[in-house]
């Protein structure tokens, strides 16, 4: 007969020292690990796990705009959870611009919120490629400095 022991809470907050295994805060640590499960979903769609969630739970979508029905299993809404944690760190990477919002997605690299702040609102200029110049290569400098205050 096999015995299961059970790791309690207690036993898992005890420092090292004391022969626990020393994590301060549980729940934290158990974010960082369906956080952890999301970004591998992202990075990963081919694996099994990536698969059986995309058909039954997202067809038409990502992970990263995916919405939990009132059926979902409490473990797709758990990674949910870990994929809302981990997208407040994502940020875009620029390329053309194109699929970017300025004013709604993360593409500024900085500590803190990574949208612009000081924003002005230009009618039309909805997506990062507007502030690039002409042939894309670089920033439109006139269009930044008339949007953005100098911090973004």
């Amino acid at each position: 007969e096999r015995k299961v022991h059970w790791i309690s809470w207690r036993k898992m907050c005890t420092s090292k020292r004391d022969g626990g295994m020393g994590f301060r805060d549980p729940e934290a640590f158990n974010q960082a690990l369906l956080a952890k499960q999301a970004w591998r979903i992202l990075q990963v769609p081919s694996s099994l796990c990536a698969r059986v969630l995309k058909a039954r739970y997202f067809s038409s979508d990502s992970i990263l705009t995916a919405t939990a029905t009132s059926s979902a299993s409490y473990t797709f809404r758990s990674i949910l959870h870990g994929r809302d944690l981990l997208r407040e760190g994502l940020i875009w990477r620029i390329g053309d611009g194109t699929s970017v919002n300025i004013h709604h997605a993360n593409w500024i690299p900085r500590a803190g919120s990574m949208r612009p702040l000081g924003q002005v609102f230009v009618p039309g200029m909805t997506k990062v490629a507007h502030l690039l110049t002409t042939d894309g290569r670089s920033w439109d400098i006139n269009k930044l400095q008339n949007m953005f205050s100098d911090d973004d």
